[in-house]
């Protein structure tokens, strides 16, 4: 299956922040978008149904597979705001900048706003 990317709107601030990153971001998504199940780590706990990539040293990459999030019934746990409006072949970029701050104040406050937010295609 083909995948294509939406972005939540933390990527877009995160690639501002970084902006000397962006370009091995961009290959880094390519590189997820070919097979982002069997390439990114399944996270637990309160990030459950979200998955990481490392990324740049001590960086790392927090995504959702459309795909994966409902054959797992995991619509629950994320609750996007577009889930019936976006393709089972999309994979949602939530965030991306240093391990920590990523895994224990980004994207806990990125879960809790899923139903608010709307995803951009690529930019």
């Amino acid at each position: 299956m083909a995948y294509v990317a939406k972005y939540h709107p933390q990527i877009l601030k995160s690639l501002k922040d970084y902006s000397h990153l962006k370009e091995r971001f961009r290959k880094k998504k390519e590189h997820i978008l070919k097979s982002p199940v069997e390439l990114g780590e399944s996270l637990q706990g309160n990030l459950n149904g979200l998955r990481s990539f490392p990324f740049a040293g001590n960086f790392i990459i927090v995504y959702i597979v459309c795909e994966e999030c409902r054959s797992l019934q995991q619509q629950g746990i994320n609750r996007c705001l577009q889930c019936g409006q976006i393709p089972d072949n999309a994979v949602i970029f939530l965030a991306f900048g240093p391990h920590d701050p990523v895994y224990f104040q980004i994207t806990p406050f990125i879960r809790e706003r899923l139903e608010q937010k709307e995803f951009h295609n690529p930019c």
